[in-house]
């Protein structure tokens, strides 16, 4: 059976099958704790202040961000380190004994070592880039093959961990209009991608005060949700989202952004940094508040990669004037590129952010309050087809919004051991503190073909639904591999 085929016969079935189936910020305060004020000093002597700066603790993740006044609350004896594209890269430890203002210098970049080619300037660079990146951008829906994990970390132990391959499907990309992407209600992210597991590996989420939640059947609409945190699975999607609308890599974003050279491992790379006005307009157009950098090609004339540090993130979901819209949340998003039939796509996505204030972002985990939540994420994609039908398109939206992460696979033990984007030691840790009571493999197959939230009323009817789409869907996913 071809390609088209396979669409036009999930498409049918979907159509069918659907339409017959249905903190305040509360971190504990420490003794130890008081507040330091970040400030940059010029060649004039006068100093200003470093508002929306991600502080890092020792093991690498963001401890905190400071405020537009470039105010932060740190605990004494403790290490911590500035990571900056633009403010020298630094270590220090606080006692009863530091000054409460903290002074970081810019980084200085020697010009006279890098090769600026035609170009007067970065910014004049990006317009030139941004003419044939823009369109290659600009594409068509597309279906690819996606894998990937995701974990989280609370009191710097790992608490949940969910590793998946199956398919995506894409179905808009750049030219965003402000709001015009998100549907009714949280949606979110899943308005413009949908993933759909076809191996999927999941462990119990360990709830500090309940248990087990997936094992105690604790993680019911009753629970009183205004002490808890909700994530979403592979969360990234969101925030890359947001970043295609907001990132300097179209010409009508580039005013909002400082930019300049600099290398990294003999490469040329721009960096940028948006304006101090954009820093604090809590109206600002921008999706994603911080520094990053865009890495070339040798030749200078093609995308390589872009990643960005961000310390404040608007919520795609909320207009400008509604209350909630501004997330405290901290951390690094990485996107590289791949070039295939004059398109770019996005091929691999890495995340991590630690959520600080109020978060309700979306089903189905809990996470208590109280201490900051860590989210780690890595996906890869591959295969990319463009689904060129808007008919197909429309049924295979509506069927794998329906499914989403709930498709209820089976646990392939011999498919996983084989088959991990994780790093080892990583996922040594992840066991270390998720197996410690019950083996992880133990967990796998207890939650084999479970739904992340189960709802009784309609399990019938959701699993003959599944029960006849995710063939298919494995079918289409086979054929973009083989193609």
């Amino acid at each position: 059976m071809n390609k088209l085929k396979l669409v036009i016969q999930v498409a049918a079935i979907f159509t069918v099958a659907f339409f017959n189936s249905f903190r305040t910020f509360s971190q504990e305060v420490s003794e130890t704790k008081r507040e330091f004020s970040f400030k940059e000093s010029n060649k004039k002597g006068k100093s200003s202040s470093i508002s929306f700066l991600p502080i890092f603790s020792e093991n690498g993740t963001v401890y905190g961000i400071t405020d537009s006044l470039g105010h932060i609350s740190l605990e004494e004896e403790t290490s911590y380190f500035i990571k900056s594209y633009f403010f020298k890269d630094s270590s220090f430890v606080l006692n009863s004994k530091s000054k409460s203002t903290i002074y970081l210098e810019r980084e200085e970049i020697a010009l006279e070592e890098i090769e600026i080619k035609s170009f007067r300037n970065p910014e004049d660079h990006l317009k030139h880039l941004n003419k044939n990146i823009t369109p290659a951008l600009e594409k068509e829906a597309y279906l690819s093959n996606f894998s990937g994990y995701f974990a989280v970390k609370q009191r710097e132990k790992y608490i949940d961990f969910i590793q998946a391959t199956g398919l995506s499907l894409t179905s808009k990309s750049q030219k965003w209009k402000p709001y015009d992407f998100v549907q009714a209600g949280w949606a979110g992210g899943d308005s413009y991608q949908f993933l759909v597991p076809l191996e999927l590996r999941r462990s119990h989420h360990w709830d500090w005060s309940i248990g087990d939640t997936i094992a105690s059947g604790q993680t019911s609409q009753a629970m009183d949700r205004s002490d808890q945190y909700l994530i979403k699975p592979f969360y990234s999607r969101e925030l890359l989202q947001a970043f295609e609308y907001s990132w300097p890599l179209s010409t009508s974003n580039l005013k909002y952004y400082d930019f300049r050279y600099s290398l990294e491992n003999g490469k040329e790379i721009i960096v940028f940094s948006t304006k101090d006005g954009e820093r604090t307009n809590p109206n600002s157009n921008l999706f994603l508040i911080g520094e990053g950098r865009i890495v070339l090609d040798e030749t200078g004339e093609g995308l390589e990669s872009i990643s960005i540090n961000f310390s404040k993130y608007n919520y795609i979901a909320f207009p400008k004037d509604r209350r909630g819209r501004e997330r405290q949340m901290g951390g690094s998003l990485s996107a590289i590129f791949e070039k295939s039939n004059d398109k770019i796509f996005v091929r691999e996505v890495q995340f991590e952010s630690k959520l600080f204030g109020p978060v309700n972002i979306g089903n189905p985990r809990p996470y208590r309050k109280g201490s900051e939540v860590t989210i780690i994420e890595k996906v890869n994609f591959e295969h990319f087809q463009f689904v060129k039908s808007q008919e197909d398109l429309e049924s295979l939206e509506r069927g794998m919004e329906y499914i989403g992460f709930e498709s209820m696979v089976p646990y392939d033990q011999e498919y996983w051991s084989s088959n991990t984007l994780l790093d080892p030691d990583l996922y040594n840790k992840i066991k270390k503190y998720l197996g410690s009571k019950i083996p992880l493999s133990v967990q796998f197959k207890v939650n084999s073909g479970k739904r992340l939230i189960p709802k009784e009323k309609d399990l019938a009817s959701y699993q003959n639904y599944v029960s006849k789409v995710i063939p298919q869907l494995d079918s289409i996913s086979k054929g973009l591999s083989n193609k």
